[in-house]
C-alpha cells in the first residue's frame, strides 16, 4: 500500500431498488490508508432491505479484495495468497447491505452489489490515484433466467443468462465493449447455440450505440439484445441494476448509458416495462413471469463511464467511432464538439443512415 498516499477516501454508489421496494440503496466506504495497511469501513451503508440485493460479509470482503488488488502498483505479478490479503481490513456492521443478518435474501448481493462495490472504492481511490482509477463500469450481471417445456422435444430445459455490458473509460484508453462484470468469468453465449438449444428466435444483438460515456477515453458500449418466443409459454426471472442510477464518469467524462429490460406482448406495436406489462414491483428485478408465443423481449446493458473531457478526445478517433456505428452524428456534435462539414459529408459518404 505504500504506493498509496495515507489517508482517508470516502465513495458512495447506489443500488436502483431491491425488488420489493425502490431505491436507492447507498453503498458507502471509508478507505483508509495506514503505511502497509488499508482499513475498508463500510459503515456507511445503508440498511438491510427485504429484496435480495443484500451482501454477505464475505461477498463484502471480496469485493474489497477484488478492487484493492486490482490498484496494485508494484514490480512484476503479485501473488494472490494468504499474505496478499493481511494488510486489507474490512469493517462490515450486520444488518446493513454490507452484512445481511438471517433470514433477509442475499443472492443478488453476488452478481449486483459485489461489482457495485468495486466501483465504490474506485470512487474512493479516485482521488489518491487519479491517474489509475477507471469510470463506473456497468455493474450488473443482467441476469435473464428463463425455463419451460421445449415446443420441439416435450423435453423440459432451464437457462440461467448473463449479459456484458461495458467497462469505464482509462486513464490510458476507451473501456471494454460488451465484457461480464469484474467478478465474474461467464462468456458469451453464441447466438446459433442460444436459438438451437431453446425455443427463442434472436432479431437482434449489437453493441448499442452512444450507450458508451462520452470522453476523452469513451465508456465501452452496452448491448442491445431483441428476441421473440417460439414456444407457448416461457417462464422468465430478472435481476437487473443500472436502470435508474446510471455509470459514472471520472474527471470530466460523461454518465455511461443505463440498462433497460421491455417486453413487446404479441399483437402490441411497442416495448414496455415489465411494470406496465405485467404489474412487476420492480422493473429490474422480478421472477415467474409467463410470456407466450410471439412476445418479444429487449435486453439493453449499460455502458461504461467516459473518463476525460469529450471535447479533448483526438477527432480521428470520434470519426472513427461514428463510421464504426458506436457514437452517433448527433453525440459526436453534441458531446465531442466534432461536427464540421467535412466530417457529415465522410459520414453521409461511408457510412449512410447513421
Amino acid at each position: 500500500m505504500e504506493s498509496i498516499p495515507n489517508g482517508s477516501y470516502e465513495g458512495a454508489d447506489y443500488m436502483d431498488d431491491d425488488g420489493i421496494n425502490d431505491g436507492p440503496f447507498k453503498l458507502h466506504v471509508n478507505m483508509e490508508i495506514r503505511d502497509d495497511e488499508v482499513v475498508a469501513d463500510w459503515s456507511g451503508t445503508d440498511d438491510q432491505t427485504d429484496g435480495p440485493i443484500n451482501a454477505t460479509f464475505g461477498v463484502t470482503s471480496s469485493a474489497t479484495w477484488n478492487a484493492v488488488l486490482q490498484l496494485y502498483d508494484g514490480e512484476g505479478e503479485m501473488p494472490v495468497n494468504a499474505g496478499s490479503y493481511e494488510p486489507i481490513h474490512v469493517i462490515a456492521p450486520p444488518g446493513t447491505i454490507a452484512n445481511v443478518d438471517y433470514p433477509k435474501p442475499e443472492v443478488g448481493g453476488n452478481t449486483e452489489t459485489h461489482p457495485r462495490m468495486v466501483d465504490t472504492i474506485y470512487r474512493a481511490m479516485s482521488e489518491p490515484l487519479p491517474n489509475k482509477v477507471a469510470a463506473a463500469d456497468g455493474s450488473t450481471c443482467m441476469n435473464f433466467l428463463f425455463g419451460g417445456e421445449h415446443p420441439d422435444t416435450g423435453e423440459p430445459y432451464v437457462n440461467y443468462h448473463l449479459e456484458g455490458m461495458g467497462w469505464g473509460g482509462r486513464p490510458y484508453g476507451d473501456g471494454n465493449d460488451s465484457v461480464i462484470v469484474v467478478n465474474g468469468n461467464c462468456r458469451n453465449t453464441p447466438v446459433e447455440v442460444f436459438e438451437t438449444r431453446y425455443p427463442w428466435l434472436t432479431e437482434k444483438y449489437e453493441l448499442r450505440q452512444d450507450s458508451g460515456g462520452p470522453g476523452e477515453y469513451r465508456g465501452g458500449l452496452g448491448i442491445e439484445r431483441v428476441i421473440e418466443s417460439r414456444a407457448p409459454q416461457i417462464t422468465v426471472s430478472a435481476l437487473f441494476d443500472r436502470m435508474k442510477n446510471a455509470p459514472w464518469g471520472l474527471k470530466g467524462g460523461q454518465k455511461g448509458g443505463k440498462s433497460s429490460i421491455e417486453v413487446q406482448p404479441r399483437g402490441d406495436d411497442e416495448f414496455q416495462s415489465f411494470v406496465d406489462a405485467f404489474g412487476t414491483d420492480s422493473p429490474s428485478k422480478f421472477a415467474d413471469v409467463k410470456v407466450g408465443s410471439g412476445d418479444r423481449i429487449r435486453i439493453r446493458s449499460p455502458g461504461g463511464g467516459g473518463y476525460g473531457d469529450p471535447t479533448d478526445r483526438d477527432i480521428e478517433k470520434v470519426r472513427e467511432d461514428v463510421m464504426e456505428g458506436f457514437v452517433s452524428a448527433e453525440s459526436a456534435r453534441e458531446d465531442y464538439g466534432v461536427g464540421d462539414d467535412e466530417m457529415d459529408e465522410e459520414i453521409a459518404i461511408e457510412n449512410p443512415g447513421k
